[in-house]
């Protein structure tokens, strides 16, 4: 008698024919692999055709309602992205860039968090709301805008290079946020402010433990794994790097995907980076599409159509505002006014940190059911018309350059 097939069997049929099938067909179309993504997404998720699932069979099959294990495989995309990144890098590239990484993306965390915050309480939002708002919507998609650099190969540009430093002070300014949302749950007696500066001394050990313990330790277990006969052991190595890594840092209150960078960075100084660059972008490609489906999956269009306005006004206006701060910030740190244009427009849109954020929030009855699904639509709108805006920056930016002059 045969066996039951796995619960998740069906699920993982349907991505894979997105992936191998429907993406790449789309593709013959001109339709940017991105957007392809997000469409299927929309339509296979739980907001799509699976809401006719019981009334016709066969969309059964198609349809996903059980998206936990699409976020997972997407999780893992991030995760990879990061790795990858970080493999193309150096130290010496990052001591570089120090000057943009703290001071320009910290002064854009800051002041982007402070105008949010004041326009949520502007709208009657609670302090620790309007806190929280702030800080997750001053940050970008670190998901999205590195994908896009990467497909056009674009991230050793001064935009790229620039964009990243920024993206990158966001990931670490996780750690306040997380501190912030604890405080806010869970009242304690200690301030505010040392729990912040706490949370800032863990997340610095950490980071300097995995890097330093990395660098002593990596080039000889390399040495004894002899990859250049067992790549396949090289391989498993790798991803038990990635995703070691990763949940180290997490547990520590940091992004994984920052744990997946450090781990990229390691391996960035063997002789091995571009073996490991070579066997993991299959992978990463497939699992930042299966990112790109998750977002899709969120989207209502129910919702979408019975608040068009405020949420088309949301998405707009936090762009607006996002851009506007960062294209000031740009130039004030000595950046070319067309950089500073391009880069902010890249920017504009909300982060993949808001889905976290909304969902602990409501969770621990500091955010609506209603008002979390909003904020996450809004965020997910606003990552999926960055493809749209993307082709437009540059000749955007060469326009606001040439009325500067």
């Amino acid at each position: 008698m045969p066996s039951e097939p796995s619960s998740h069997f069906p699920e993982l049929l349907v991505l894979l024919g997105i992936a191998g099938l429907t993406v790449p067909f789309l593709h013959r179309f001109r339709i940017p692999q991105v957007l392809g993504f997000l469409f299927c997404g929309i339509l296979v998720g739980p907001y799509g055709l699976a809401l006719w699932a019981q009334d016709i069979e066969w969309i059964g099959a198609i349809g996903i309602k059980n998206t936990e294990i699409v976020n997972r495989v997407a999780e893992l995309g991030v995760i990879f992205l990061m790795f990858m990144i970080g493999l193309k890098l150096s130290l010496n590239d990052l001591w570089g860039m120090r000057r943009q990484i703290v001071g320009l993306g910290g002064c854009q965390i800051v002041l982007t968090a402070l105008v949010v915050f004041a326009i949520a309480r502007g709208f009657g939002n609670s302090v620790e709301m309007s806190i929280l708002l702030g800080a997750c919507f001053a940050l970008s998609s670190t998901a999205v805008v590195m994908q896009i650099f990467d497909e056009k190969k674009k991230l050793h540009s001064a935009v790229g290079k620039l964009s990243f430093s920024i993206l990158l002070m966001q990931d670490l300014a996780v750690v306040p946020i997380l501190a912030l949302l604890a405080a806010f749950s869970a009242p304690s007696e200690q301030s505010l402010a040392f729990l912040m500066a706490k949370s800032f001394a863990v997340a610095a050990v950490a980071v300097a433990t995995i890097y330093f313990i990395g660098m002593k330790a990596l080039e000889p277990v390399l040495r004894y794994l002899k990859p250049e006969r067992h790549p396949e052991w090289l391989m498993s190595f790798v991803l038990f790097l990635t995703i070691g890594t990763a949940m180290i840092t997490e547990s520590f209150g940091l992004s994984a995907a920052l744990g997946a960078f450090l781990a990229g960075l390691l391996l960035a100084e063997t002789d091995y980076c571009d073996d490991v660059e070579v066997m993991i972008a299959p992978i990463k490609g497939l699992l930042m599409g299966v990112f790109f489906l998750s977002v899709g999956m969120m989207i209502d269009l129910r919702v979408v159509l019975e608040n068009p306005v405020w949420l088309f006004l949301s998405v707009i206006g936090i762009g607006a505002i996002k851009a506007g701060i960062l294209f000031a910030l740009c130039l004030a740190f000595g950046q070319k006014r067309e950089v500073s244009a391009e880069t902010a427009i890249m920017l504009g849109q909300s982060g993949e940190f808001v889905f976290v954020i909304a969902a602990m929030a409501q969770v621990y009855g500091i955010l609506q059911a209603a008002d979390a699904q909003f904020f996450m639509l809004v965020t997910a709108i606003s990552m999926m018309m960055t493809p749209f805006i993307v082709p437009l920056a540059p000749v955007i930016a060469a326009r606001i350059a040439k009325a500067g002059r």
